[in-house]
């Protein structure tokens, strides 16, 4: 698939350039300059003009007409009929002509910065031109200049100052203002862009050239960590692993409560699936205000990506490589052979083995490529990207390699009457699954004096047999094969039409096709075979999804009478989702060569003792009508609503439509007569907002009959197998609906050198969907899925930003974002009071760890509260009178809600430096005042019961303890910690001082997951906290915690 990406590109562009060369123009002038001329030329063609504004030829005057001729032909006919000199190259006209000899004069000054500070290494312009110098190091410039003349001033991290110079006699000194907080910066929106000073809901935008670069390793998902206030993401360092995202706390116990993603306009999108370097920008939508426009769907926030456009000009490449390496910075403390055999946890078998190193793959090193290729015509550009990346996991058998490529294409004709934009991605990604966090729960646990390796067996590992808890997991690993791998193919293609008045509309049409295809052998030596008795075990599957959607807008924007600004935008919207699959299990094969791609010569087949299944989703369609008012007067007052009206085939017929809606409004205070004029205030903006948005994001079918053959039924008063309903069906099923109330506050100061927000906000979630136990019969399976009760969150985000330091060659700019989110379960309906949760599993019977009950707080732990041990190392508890008891006395009833797992504040600190041509990034990330539930502690840090391996803390802190586990508030901990996120030093060089082909050189080293500073005992205090069930650090789900090197280069041609 890569050659035909490569393929469409270089075609891409060629049709660029014919676009360019047969554009038809129509052009009649009479008596004006000739430079004039080839300006309206270069607007109404996308030639570039490359001449002296001061030769003679070009100021003289010019009759000239032209009727739909060819550009080409009529840029040719009109420079030979002026008798000049030219060449065309592609899109480029170079007009040789002879200036006319002006006296050249010296312009001095000074450029310096809002504080009074020079500006060394500005850039002072001839406008027009490519001549210029750069300030030195006390911001003095000096530059020979023709008068009259416009001189440009830059400088990075500043807004450019243009000067028109008209007298050298005394010195033209220029002042540059800060722009760290640009309030004409543009922000995506539901269905178009606003100003951010118009923005009146919640929204953070990030631009991806403000993300380290080297920090992401395989998804864009650990690279924006901490870069949103109020948003958690888990994940963790495998390459395989996949990212869970949640927006202000918990907004469903039941449905998908992750923000809907949308990429470059289209609903449905995966963050996974993206390369940060093909990305532009991304906005966050964190309240309803601000999602209502995208209905059922937006009850998590919505998450706006656009990707990089086409830009105009000769085309630009660009060139990304990467190498990275990773080292584990937490292992766990297990007992090695001699403290096992001291303590006698069993029998010596001769060997000294660290079973948890005999897992890494430490030093391997993984690598990244990708480049890029952009360049066009005002009328015809393309934007292309193609990246491929081999990254290998700290565990053995754990890694994927990537193959993505992207093209982004613009077209526009009739004068930009009709535009076109176009996307189209192509992604495959070949996973290497054979490790699992079980195998390093298998690690901590193992004799030490066992070998991995047996020179007794042919294939060269000691193969572990009998029984179901022991296992060799490094025999585990490589006695088999578990490959994954996905394709991803999607394209989305828009039509606008510009119509007079400011009447735009626009068509867009997406498709997206994910398949997925998993093969998987177990080697006939491998212990699952030989504990079953056949020989080799091979399985196949293949699934497929396919969305479709189509949607329809108009638009218009436009000033009355100047005060009042009015843009309104309505649409239509049509999203389809199907998916199906296959799979064949079969064992007991000749060989172990050919693998599972002979899967059936397998001896079950014949026996009838194969496994076969396919399956087809119920089809999910949504088709909704929405529409956006947005209303300014003197740029003081704002106002927006929204309305969405939508329809989900997930819901029974009569609850099958409903309808979403936002109001909200801002007020910039700066703007009122009795501020405007302190100077010390840029911005100041108070906001309100409320929307109501629903949830339809769980699987379709729960309210569409599907049928099975495993199915139940009930004849003559028993039950018997048939062919009937596979779930129970609930026609009375309705939305989850959230309703979110909004204040916050923008501000900019002290010349815009201090910025920030503050929002406060409480939002509750109705109708919520549950799996209830359901008596049979009448109902034909144990639970049905249910609306159960309500949700309230309620929490606040501050956002502080400045530059504190800005002299000389040196910036420091830096961002402080704070969060606090409380979720709690207001009301269940029903017979169905509470409900346990977090089952513990074995060994043992521990129980459950969580309850879900009317009145509680979601993050506390259902659990015994721990009264001590006595001399004889048995467990005390306290029963719900208080009074102390032996654990082995201890009845449900005795437990109590302890803890909280949801942090008290999560905090980042984001801080950038640069002198001169170096940069320095340094990431912090902290999680404040919670808990976390130890289960490695709690399952292996006990010395009772013997036969397994346990970690040193059973024998020192643990020590008096003597019985089994007990779920009790012992094993909670505070897991209050402060991370350096990532640390990356930068240095750009410019090669253009010594020769033409080369711009620049980006030079990164990155370091990510630098350190950890925390008291927690466990291996990691940075738990998950998404959804209900937050706050464990369980022991059967333990990927080494690792800290990534990566050391790059960004070659801009």
């Amino acid at each position: 698939m890569k050659k035909p990406l490569l393929l469409l590109t270089a075609m891409l562009m060629a049709v660029t350039m014919m676009a360019q060369n047969q554009a038809r123009i129509s052009i009649q002038v009479s008596g004006k300059p000739l430079d004039e001329v080839l300006t309206e030329i270069q607007n109404l063609s996308g030639f570039t003009f490359f001449y002296s504004r001061d030769a003679v030829a070009m100021q003289k005057k010019v009759d000239f007409t032209a009727s739909k001729e060819p550009a080409k032909e009529a840029i040719t006919r009109l420079l030979n009929q002026q008798g000049v000199n030219f060449t065309i190259n592609g899109t480029d006209v170079i007009v040789l002509a002879e200036a006319v000899k002006k006296e050249k004069v010296i312009v001095s000054g000074t450029v310096i910065d809002d504080m009074g500070y020079p500006l060394p290494g500005g850039g002072v312009m001839v406008a027009g031109t490519t001549q210029g110098v750069v300030t030195d190091i006390d911001g003095n410039y000096s530059i020979e200049v023709s008068l009259p003349c416009a001189l440009e001033f830059s400088y990075v991290g500043y807004v450019t100052k243009t000067k028109t110079i008209g007298d050298a006699s005394q010195p033209v000194n220029v002042q540059l203002m800060i722009n760290a907080n640009e309030l004409k910066e543009v922000v995506v929106v539901g269905y178009g862009t606003m100003e951010k000073r118009e923005v009146t809901s919640s929204i953070t935008s990030i631009k991806a050239d403000k993300l380290i670069q080297g920090g992401g390793g395989a998804t864009i998902a650990t690279a924006l960590r901490g870069e949103i206030s109020g948003m958690t993401i888990n994940t963790n360092s495998s390459p395989n692993a996949s990212a869970g995202f949640q927006l202000r706390g918990v907004s469903s116990i039941n449905a998908d409560d992750s923000p809907l993603v949308v990429i470059d306009g289209i609903p449905g999108g995966h963050l996974s699936a993206l390369n940060q370097d093909e990305i532009e920008s991304i906005d966050i939508l964190k309240d309803a205000s601000a999602g209502a426009i995208y209905g059922t769907r937006a009850a998590g926030g919505v998450i706006l990506v656009t990707t990089k456009k086409a830009k105009e000009g000769s085309f630009k490449v660009s060139y990304t490589g990467e190498v990275s390496t990773e080292a584990v910075t937490a292992r766990p403390r297990v007992l090695g052979r001699e403290r096992f055999l001291k303590y006698m946890r069993g029998i010596d078998e001769g060997h000294d083995t660290d079973w948890y190193g005999e897992l890494l793959n430490e030093g391997a090193v993984s690598h990244r490529h990708s480049v890029s290729v952009t360049g066009g015509s005002a009328v015809a550009k393309v934007y292309a990207n193609f990246m491929t990346q081999n990254q290998k996991g700290i565990a053995i058998g754990d890694s994927r390699k990537d193959y993505e490529g992207r093209v982004n294409g613009y077209f526009s004709t009739l004068e930009k009457l009709l535009e076109v934009n176009f996307h189209a991605q192509f992604l495959q990604v070949n996973r290497d699954l054979r490790s699992s966090a079980g195998q390093f729960n298998q690690a901590l646990k193992l004799n030490p004096t066992i070998s991995p390796y047996s020179e007794d067996n042919e294939t060269g590992y000691n193969v572990l047999t009998g029984g179901n808890d022991i296992y060799n997991p490094v025999a585990d690993v490589m006695l088999k094969q578990n490959d994954r791998v996905e394709q991803w193919i999607s394209a989305d293609a828009s039509f606008k039409l510009n119509l007079p008045h400011n009447i735009k509309l626009q068509a867009t049409v997406g498709w997206q096709n994910k398949n997925q295809q998993n093969t998987q052998y177990l080697n006939s030596h491998h212990k699952t075979c030989i504990d079953n008795g056949y020989h080799g075990s091979a399985y196949h599957s293949y699934n497929k999804w396919v969305d479709i959607t189509t949607e329809a807008t108009a638009s218009w924007s436009g000033t009355i009478k100047e005060d009042h600004r009015i843009s309104a935008v309505a649409g239509y919207s049509f999203f389809q989702s199907s998916g199906e699959g296959f799979n064949m299990t079969n064992y007991d094969f000749v060989i172990d060569g050919i693998g599972a791609w002979d899967i059936g010569k397998g001896t079950y087949l014949t026996e009838g003792d194969a496994k076969m299944n396919s399956s087809k989703n119920s089809r999910e369609r949504l088709l909704s009508f929405f529409g956006r008012v947005n209303y300014t007067w003197k740029d003081r007052y704002l106002l927006m609503g929204s309305i969405r009206h939508e329809g989900s085939s997930k819901f029974g017929k009569n609850n099958r439509w409903g309808t979403f809606w936002s109001l909200s409004g801002g007020w910039r205070l700066s703007q009122e007569p009795w501020l405007r004029d302190v100077s010390w205030i840029n911005d100041l903006k108070l906001r309100v907002g409320y929307g109501v948005t629903g949830n339809n994001n769980f699987a379709s079918g729960v309210t569409v009959p599907t049928y099975s053959s495993n199915s139940n039924w009930i004849y003559d008063g028993e039950w018997g197998p048939s062919y009937g309903p596979s779930k129970n069906v609930n026609d009375n099923l309705r939305w989850e609906q959230k309703s979110e109330l909004n204040v916050g506050l923008d501000y900019s100061l002290l010349n815009n050198r201090l910025y920030g927000k503050v929002d406060v906000y409480r939002r509750g979630i109705s109708g919520m969907l549950y799996s209830i136990r359901v008596p049979q019969p009448p109902a034909i399976y144990e639970t049905t899925t249910m609306n159960y009760g309500n949700l309230e969150n309620i929490g606040w985000e501050v956002e502080i930003g400045g530059v504190p330091v800005q002299k000389n060659d040196f910036q420091w700019t830096t961002t402080l974002r704070l969060s606090h989110s409380t979720s709690r379960i207001t009301s269940l309906w029903g017979n169905n009071t509470y409900s346990d949760r977090v089952e513990f599993p074995s060994p043992g019977n521990p129980g459950y760890g969580g309850r879900m009950e009317e009145g509680t707080r979601i993050g506390q732990f259902y659990i015994w509260k721990y009264a001590g041990v006595t001399e004889e190392g048995k467990w005390l508890i306290y029963d719900k009178d208080d009074n102390i008891i032996l654990a082995e006395n201890r009845k449900y009833e005795d437990k109590r809600y302890l803890g909280n797992a949801i942090p008290a504040v999560i905090a980042s600190w984001s801080h950038s430096l640069r002198y001169k041509n170096l940069s320095l990034s340094i990431n912090l990330r902290s999680w404040l005042d919670f808990d976390v539930f130890n289960t490695i502690n709690m399952y292996y840090g006990l010395s009772a019961p013997v036969g397994t391996n346990v970690l040193r803390n059973a024998y020192i802190d643990n020590r008096h303890i003597k019985e089994e586990k007990v779920l009790c508030d012992y094993w909670l901990e505070d897991g209050s910690f402060l991370k350096i996120d990532a640390i990356s030093l930068g240095y750009t060089l410019d090669m253009k001082q010594w020769q033409k082909i080369i711009d620049n050189i980006n030079f990164f080293f990155t370091v990510r997951d630098v350190a950890c500073f925390s008291m927690y005992s466990g291996l990691n205090p940075e738990v998950n906290i998404n959804g209900l069930d937050a706050g464990y650090e369980w022991f059967n789900n333990i990927y080494p915690r690792t800290a990534r090197f990566t050391l790059g280069a960004k070659i801009t041609f």
